[in-house]
């Protein structure tokens, strides 16, 4: 339930300050959407919430430095159907939201206050965690249209580009895309479309009309642990992030077929009829 609304303007960009209840309680939601939002249903909600954070301040310095790295990378800088959101909790309120686990994901979140996201958003979402204390960063493999979990721990992070590229990183998993490492971290993600194939053959129905259009997409082995597997590039932000400044040819195309409304996708089909 709603209990109050009130517009904002800061630094540029309009917040909305709705309050209202979950059954974790009462907390803040700010929406910070693109201004240059499409009229079409949004694809992708971002929602960042912070974690042992010391102040707000230091958490939306965080979130602007996450949120500059996502519009300046492909496919994101040409998508201008995402909506960004803050919510502040209090520590008593995160006490009772997260709770900390041995398992996967390291953070366990309440059902009832990820159901209120929803309800509130009315759309699905990724839930970002930034861990101002935690070490561990980690995603569910989803897609772009069902509600998942992102944990960015902070302190894993030497400086603000690698902590960028470790949130685009673990961003793409919950977009669908597969870990193209080599290491035994990365077999925790099975081999699969869109960019990472067991077999060559498979590699070839995956990507290979994308192959003989530069010298970058081909098969390469090694990827989600194995390195008998294929993967599409050589380097990428799903293979090692801190030497990659972009997602590949491959991962690109994927990522901008699932954030595209399919009303624009249908029309795009009817022009080429």
């Amino acid at each position: 339930m709603c209990r109050s609304i009130r517009r904002l303007k800061i630094g540029g960009f309009f917040f909305l300050i709705l309050l209202f209840y979950s059954g974790a309680g009462a907390y803040d939601i700010e929406p910070y959407t693109n201004v240059l939002a499409l009229k079409t249903n949004t694809r992708l909600n971002l929602v960042f919430c912070p974690l042992s954070y010391s102040g707000k301040k230091n958490f939306q310095e965080d979130v602007q430095v996450l949120i500059k790295s996502l519009r300046n990378v492909k496919p994101f800088n040409a998508l201008s159907n995402s909506s960004f959101y803050y919510i502040n909790l209090s520590k008593e309120e995160a006490g009772v939201v997260f709770k900390p686990s041995q398992d996967f994901p390291p953070i366990r979140v309440r059902k009832d206050f990820i159901n209120s996201l929803s309800f509130k958003l009315k759309s699905t979402c990724k839930l970002i965690i930034l861990d101002a204390q935690g070490s561990v960063s980690c995603a569910e493999l989803s897609s772009a249209d069902k509600l998942s979990l992102i944990t960015i721990g902070r302190n894993r992070y030497k400086n603000k580009d690698s902590f960028a590229k470790g949130f685009l990183h673990e961003l793409g998993h919950s977009l669908g895309l597969r870990d193209e490492g080599p290491n035994s971290e990365a077999a925790l993600c099975p081999p699969g479309p869109p960019n990472c194939a067991a077999t060559q053959e498979e590699a070839q129905r995956l990507w290979g009309d994308l192959t003989g259009k530069g010298e970058r997409v081909g098969y390469f082995n090694g990827c989600c642990g194995n390195k008998n597997y294929f993967r599409p590039t050589v380097a990428s932000l799903m293979n090692n992030p801190d030497e990659a400044s972009d997602f590949g040819p491959v991962n690109e195309r994927f990522l901008r077929k699932a954030l595209t409304p399919k009303s624009i996708l249908k029309n795009n089909k009817k022009s080429l009829t």
